[in-house]
């Protein structure tokens, strides 16, 4: 299977203070010496993103050269300075082998003769991309500039040269973010050229640092194949305050151009929920590689969207100054199935009440799952060893001191400090009725 290298594939990397903010933009350059020059420069970046991709294929994987000796052989070959094809290599570092450049549709149209070879080249060679550096003014070889009040973009085209395009940036966009256009931030610029005619499409890319509130409450989101699963719990008191579920099968049975569009209106309702509870969002890490059964579930699992899923959720709340994280949900299932005939609810919200203990007081819950250490967002790294822990009558009475610490924390309320008074002979019955009138249930549609 062959994969599109024309699209620009880059991996959105968050940090814990930082987000990415893309600012669309155009740009418009009159026919003659400097259409011509900016041609040329298109020619050399494709053409070196292409080196790079064929030397990385044959040389380095192999262990034969290093990334340093490409990209010094590159640049002898192409002209462009170390800058341009260290960016070029970014471009193709993570394509996959058997890669197309300009794409496999526009290769069939020019087989079959209806596109002519020049269209082709131009189609090949339709991006440019700059990486941002802040020591050099937010970016050395794509820069913004001011130049009697419009915004210019400054193209490097090499031998102390340079091209000043008008740049075209929409108001609402400008009020918002003109002040990380001014040099202070480093920002990374795409070029892209539209096949079907002569437009310049322009992307600004600019990472942004965003400042947390301490939050009292935390939700933990359990996903599931046609649902997300919540609870939200106190951080100091470890009461639950509610539980809920989102609803999201429309995901699995929408076109793929219309299920992006879907799962940011499910990350904004995340965002909404953080915002509304005071909470911190933890995303349940789901390994659905490894996950083998009969071919419906295989095939329903392996559809589920969960990665796009996990990274807008992640980049909105972050966007909208809520704090989000990917944990490990590794054994929530297995407590939460305990849970549910104690609770009398589902299995799945269980499982994300499991998920929250487990993020609020591991201690806890690794005696009650067996998991001998905390796995954070990686995955699973083993059980407990056979006489590593208490085992009998020990072993029993530390896990029924943690189901009664766990059940006693889950059974406080908002108002008062202790649980409900115990009544003889009905415990179980009680703590079921008592737990649901504590839980509100939110549907959201």
């Amino acid at each position: 299977m062959k994969v599109n290298a024309s699209k620009f594939i880059r991996c959105r990397a968050f940090h814990d203070m930082m987000y990415e903010l893309t600012i669309p933009a155009r740009i418009e350059l009159s026919v003659g010496e400097e259409e011509k020059a900016l041609e040329n420069l298109f020619f050399a970046f494709g053409k070196a993103r292409r080196l790079c991709y064929s030397l990385r294929q044959k040389y380095e994987l192999k262990g034969k050269i290093s990334r340093s000796e490409i990209i010094k052989r590159v640049q002898e070959l192409t002209g462009l300075n170390s800058r341009y094809v260290k960016d070029a290599y970014a471009t193709i570092e993570h394509l996959p082998p058997h890669a197309t450049f300009g794409g496999l549709n526009n290769q069939r149209l020019r087989e079959k003769g209806k596109i002519t070879r020049e269209e082709y080249k131009k189609r090949r060679n339709s991006i440019i991309y700059a990486r941002g550096d802040k020591t050099k003014g937010g970016n050395l070889n794509l820069r913004i500039v001011e130049v009697a009040g419009e915004k210019y973009l400054r193209v490097n085209i090499g031998d102390r040269k340079w091209l000043f395009l008008k740049l075209f940036i929409p108001d609402k966009y400008m009020k918002k973010y003109a002040q990380y256009l001014d040099g202070s931030h480093p920002y990374s610029v795409l070029i892209k050229r539209k096949d079907n005619d002569d437009k310049y499409d322009v992307r600004i890319t600019i990472r942004v640092e965003c400042a947390f509130k301490e939050s009292s409450r935390l939700i933990a989101l359990d996903i599931n194949k046609s649902h997300i699963d919540l609870c939200v719990m106190d951080k100091k008191r470890m009461n639950v305050i509610a539980v809920g579920k989102i609803n999201t099968a429309e995901l699995q049975n929408t076109r793929s151009e219309k299920r992006e569009h879907q799962i940011k209106k499910v990350a904004h309702k995340v965002k909404n929920l953080a915002k509304h509870f005071n909470a911190d969002v933890f995303i349940g890490k789901l390994r659905t590689s490894k996950f083998k059964s009969h071919r419906k579930a295989n095939r329903i699992v392996h559809q589920m969207p969960q990665l796009k899923l996990r990274k807008w959720i992640k980049h909105i709340c972050v966007k909208n100054g809520v704090k989000c994280e990917e944990r490990s949900e590794a054994n929530t299932t297995k407590v939460g199935r305990t849970l549910s005939h104690i609770l009398g609810l589902d299995v799945h919200k269980c499982a994300a009440i499991a998920f929250a203990l487990k993020l609020s007081d591991f201690h806890v819950f690794k005696l009650l799952s067996e998991v001998s250490s905390n796995e954070g967002d990686g995955s699973l790294r083993g059980r407990r060893r056979r006489g590593s822990s208490p085992t009998g009558t020990a072993q029993h009475d530390e896990r029924m001191k943690c189901w009664a610490a766990m059940m006693s924390s889950l059974l406080r309320t908002e108002r008062g400090d202790g649980g409900y008074p115990e009544t003889p002979g009905i415990r179980g019955l009680l703590f079921t009725s008592r737990l649901k009138a504590n839980l509100p249930f939110h549907m959201i549609n």
